[in-house]
């Protein structure tokens, strides 16, 4: 009967729970335990802890008890602290605090001891609301408010942050703990130490190596310290009080940004705490690189550039903040966009000894881009052959004076544009024609002149460029060039024979900053004529109405245009004045600061190959425009060359005191009706007329104008030209313009540039697209050049000098009119220049290589050909030029020598002089010291003494055997020839005396004897 009463025993062990499991043994570990605790206060962004989601169960805190007051909003880790507000046994009733009240919300728990240990089954609660756990006892008062303070300790070759939670001690024998908060989540509690004299500071720093054991690898945090303090190491701790915030990295202080085209920003970056290489002394420097994240190659959109692609931090001015300067590119197009680009700041991937500072994001500055080109539109500052001028806001009037004067200047750049007015009439006819423009930024100068002597030959080239960067692009297409400023702007020059037309197209950075003839771009053309003192003009005209038609030559400002009149100390014409021009500011200079897509680094830049002097980008080109780069001004120093031109004749001008009266049948009505048929059946002007922008009524009226100054239609391609040149500016800038529709699928651009060519084709060409095909024997962009006419060159008569010991001298530079690009080709006789007289070698044609209009460079070659066995001599050329088979006319001389041995006299007459000076020998050409040996024979010694120069046998005892085989070789020669010759002598004998026997004469007569 045992057995019954067993199962009903095991029966009720297992109601009762006889085999129940121990919660003391049991209880689960409290998560998130350090996060609890009344100081931890949770940092904005941070997820709180949620006990929503808490398994219910017994709970071990370990050496830790619920909180038995209030921790306070946001505190425990948490958004709503829960506290225990009282027990009754082994129940506890806990309260959930909030925002406004400290016991919003009241539920119970149950406690158990397990010896001296509480435990606690925990239940689940509201929403974003934790139990908050704390030490036993009643801490110690200790409200102290520490500071964070940065050290950097340095060692050889390294330096390594420190942080100190600084505080002031408390008035009793207390134990510290320093807690340490990173971006708001506690990652350090140092163990509790005493006082110790301060010790505990030093000891509780936070060191780099302690904040990688904590996975803080890297600088760009929040750094927050506090202090608890306690009677005992395991005693219930003081509320801490955390510190104020420090931010361990570089601040910047700008991280948004608008910015509108040709506007700047500058971005200040600041070091939070020392940076150093160790304590030898080393100087070093923290780079910042840039990173634009946004690029585009898209003319059409606003971009971002900066001064530099970074910055760098010296160790010995860390505090000392640096900048980067941002600007607003210049696009090439108009309209009106917002775009929004990124700038990223980095720092390198590689810092040896400064590892903490690798790879480090210092920020990305979110950039508005501004576009807006409302003010330039339609804008349009010329100087067109007579001059007739126009301002840039439309003012047209008439400037009949000789000299250099101030086109445009900006206020702020180093930019400027000069023209250069000369007389271009016979005699008492007082008429002024452009004749020269000069376009500088910075110590860069291209010019067009022909001025000095009124020569028919242009000078077309940089005559200065010792800027680094692309201060000036120039391009061309045959006669026409266009020269982009740094600002955008640009300065067409069309070149037609002896005349130019100059055209400027201002940037948004020239409203409210440009002067000069061209007027104030403002918008407003009431304050065009301001004075170069800043004054405004006096003139009658000056104050007129805007819309007023001045169309005769009474309309002269002659006090604004005199104002603008350039003083010789300041002629960019005049080589002697660019030693005084100011360089283009090193800190003008633009990078956009793109990644490399070739590198394996995502922080390697293209730094080098992307900073420029221009603050636009040059997207589109017209076709067939080609870079023109620097050449006289960067090679090796050469003699100067001469205007010696050949002075063209210019149409005869009238007196401007009797412009009113028309002659040679010409009427104002005969005068409109030509220029309204010429422009009728131009076609540039016939595709242009109706192009957005474009106008041709004061072209018109110029037309009528030199007529009637002229007396000749010579003049009439000018005012052509200047509706041609604007009509190409505005489908080049205007996006609308390019826009393809209809069913040929063109645009307006397409057009344009398929049908205005240059000059029209000056009547002995068919423009096809957009290019003339000229009629034979004609050529040139415009077909204006007869090409059976030999060029005219310069310095016909003057032979110049190479030196090959600074030069290749395998190029001359060859001046003339007109040259043709594929065209023209040299004639290059190759000449050995010797003291007896020259001795032409050989002759070669090759096609010569355009530089422009006016000049050609000619490719010269060395022949192996020696002519003569005169050794003595130096190379020498004849170069002349055709743009036509076989048409060659005058020469330019050339002579290439080494200066080191050789004194050449070039100069006017067309001679080849030289002579050999100091202790050298010549050997075709080549220098051969005193003592040395002749190239080719060892045997052969260089000797100079006093004036004599010669070849002398060397003293080794080959070269004396080769001497003595010489010597019998001479003799035996000698002894031969004169045996030679007697036999020659003989014979001649024999044969005349046989002959003579054959006429019947003696040969020789004899005497008559007697007997």
């Amino acid at each position: 009967m045992a057995a019954p009463g067993v199962f009903v025993l095991l029966y009720l062990c297992g109601i009762v729970g006889c085999f129940a499991r121990d919660s003391c043994l049991d209880s689960m570990k409290v998560p998130n335990l350090e996060k609890r605790d009344r100081a931890y206060v949770i940092a904005t962004g941070e997820r709180a802890l949620n006990d929503r989601l808490l398994t219910e169960g017994w709970y071990d805190a370990g050496d830790k008890v619920l909180l038995d007051s209030p921790a306070g909003f946001q505190h425990c880790g948490t958004r709503y602290p829960i506290w225990r507000k009282k027990t009754n046994g082994d129940t506890s009733i806990m309260c959930v605090q909030t925002h406004s009240q400290i016991c919003y919300n009241q539920f119970s728990i149950t406690t158990k001891m397990c010896g001296t240990k509480e435990i606690f089954y925990l239940k689940t609660t509201i929403s974003s609301s934790a139990y908050c756990f704390g030490k036993p006892g009643i801490p110690p008062t200790f409200n102290v408010k520490p500071t964070v303070t940065p050290k950097l300790r340095s060692y050889d070759y390294t330096s390594k942050l420190e942080f100190r939670c600084e505080f002031s001690k408390h008035t009793d024998d207390v134990f510290y703990t320093t807690n340490w908060v990173v971006n708001g989540e506690l990652v350090l509690s140092e163990e509790p130490l005493k006082w110790g004299g301060g010790d505990v500071i030093e000891t509780h720093a936070l060191t780099e190596a302690k904040l990688t054991n904590v996975n803080i690898t890297q600088v760009g945090f929040e750094l927050r310290c506090s202090v608890r303090a306690t009677t005992g190491k395991d005693t219930a701790a003081s509320v801490p009080v955390l510190s104020d915030s420090k931010f361990i990295g570089i601040k910047i202080s700008n991280t948004s940004l608008e910015l509108s085209e040709g506007e700047f920003a500058d971005i200040s970056l600041q070091l939070t705490v020392p940076f150093g290489c160790g304590s030898e002394g080393l100087a070093c420097q923290l780079p910042i690189l840039s990173v634009h994240l946004e690029t585009t190659a898209d003319c059409k959109q606003a971009s971002l550039v900066s001064s530099s692609c970074g910055t760098v931090f010296t160790d010995t001015e860390w505090d000392k903040a640096a900048t980067i300067r941002v600007f607003g590119q210049v696009s090439q197009s108009l309209g009106s966009t917002s775009t929004v680009l990124k700038l990223k700041l980095v720092t390198p991937d590689v810092l040896p000894g400064n590892e903490f500072w690798v790879k480090y994001t210092v920020g990305v500055i979110t950039v508005q881009m501004i576009k807006n080109t409302e003010l330039i539109e339609g804008k349009q500052c010329y100087a067109t052959n007579d001059p007739h001028m126009q301002t840039f806001d439309g003012r047209r009037y008439e400037h009949q004076y000789e000299g250099v004067y101030t086109m445009y200047k900006h206020e702020t750049f180093p930019i400027e544009v000069q023209i250069k007015t000369a007389n271009c009439g016979y005699g008492s006819n007082n008429a002024w024609c452009n004749c020269g423009v000069a376009v500088r930024a910075g110590r860069t100068v291209f010019e067009f002149n022909r001025c000095k002597g009124q020569s028919s030959i242009w000078t077309i080239e940089y005559t200065l460029c010792e800027d680094n960067g692309d201060v000036l692009q120039v391009k061309k297409k045959g006669s026409n060039y266009e020269v982009y400023l740094p600002t955008g702007g640009r300065v067409n020059v069309n070149v037609y024979k002896i005349h130019l037309n100059v055209y400027i197209y201002p940037s948004v950075q020239d409203e409210n900053h440009s002067r000069g003839l061209c007027g104030t771009l403002t918008g407003n053309c009431k304050d065009d004529f301001v004075l170069r003192n800043g004054a405004y003009s006096t003139d009658d005209t000056a104050t007129g109405d805007c819309d007023t038609a001045y169309n005769n030559w009474k309309n002269l400002l002659t006090t604004f245009s005199k104002s603008w009149k350039v003083d010789d100390r300041d002629d960019l014409f005049d080589p002697d004045v660019h030693a005084s021009l100011s360089a283009w500011p090193q800190t003008n200079l633009y990078c956009s600061c793109s990644q490399d897509p070739n590198s394996q680094s995502s922080r390697r830049l293209t730094e080098a190959v992307n900073c420029t002097a221009a603050i636009h980008k040059v997207c589109n080109i017209l076709p067939g425009f080609k870079d023109v780069y620097p050449t006289s001004c960067t090679i090796t120093k050469r003699r100067r060359r001469r205007s010696a031109g050949v002075r063209l004749d210019s149409p005869k001008r009238l007196r401007r005191q009797a412009a009113n009266v028309w002659t040679d049948g010409w009427t104002e009505v005969k005068a409109r009706t030509f220029c309204e048929n010429i422009f009728q059946d131009s076609r540039s002007v016939q595709t242009c007329k109706n192009v957005s922008g474009v106008g041709i009524g004061g072209s018109i009226d110029n037309c009528v104008l030199d007529i009637q100054l002229t007396g000749t239609s010579d003049f009439f391609r000018f005012s052509i030209d200047t509706v041609r040149d604007k009509c190409l500016h505005e489908v080049l800038v205007d996006p609308e313009l390019q826009v393809k529709n209809g069913t040929m699928n063109v645009s307006v651009y397409d057009n344009v540039v398929a049908e205005a060519c240059l000059n029209d084709c000056s009547g002995k060409g068919t423009c096809t697209n957009g290019d003339c095909v000229c009629q034979t024997n004609y050529g040139g962009s415009d077909c204006s050049v007869d090409l059976t006419t030999p060029p005219r060159l310069s310095e016909t008569e003057t032979v110049v000098e190479c030196d090959t010991s600074r030069d290749a001298c395998d190029v001359v530079s060859v001046r003339g009119e007109t040259f043709v690009d594929g065209v023209s080709t040299c004639l290059v006789d190759e000449i050995r220049a010797r003291k007896s007289g020259q001795e032409s070698v050989v002759s070669a044609v090759r096609m010569a290589t355009v530089v422009s209009i006016s000049h050609v460079q000619c490719k010269v070659v060395a022949s192996d050909s020696t002519g003569s066995e005169d050794m003595d001599y130096v190379r020498a050329y004849r170069i002349s030029i055709a743009n036509s088979a076989g048409n060659y006319g005058d020469s330019v001389g050339l002579i290439v020598f080494n200066s080191t041995c050789i004194r050449a006299d070039g100069g006017l007459e067309a001679k080849f002089n030289w002579t050999v000076k100091g202790p050298y020998c010549l050997d075709n050409g080549v220098c051969v010291p005193h003592g040395a040996t002749q190239p080719g024979n060892n045997c052969l010694v260089c000797d100079v003494s006093g004036n004599k120069r010669t070849w002398k046998t060397g003293s080794e005892s080959r070269c004396q055997g080769e001497k003595g085989q010489l010597l019998l070789i001479t003799v035996a020669a000698s002894v031969g020839g004169v045996v030679l010759l007697i036999i020659i002598i003989v014979v001649a004998a024999v044969c005349a005396c046989k002959r003579s026997k054959r006429e019947g004469k003696n040969f020789f007569p004899m005497s008559k004897v007697s007997s």
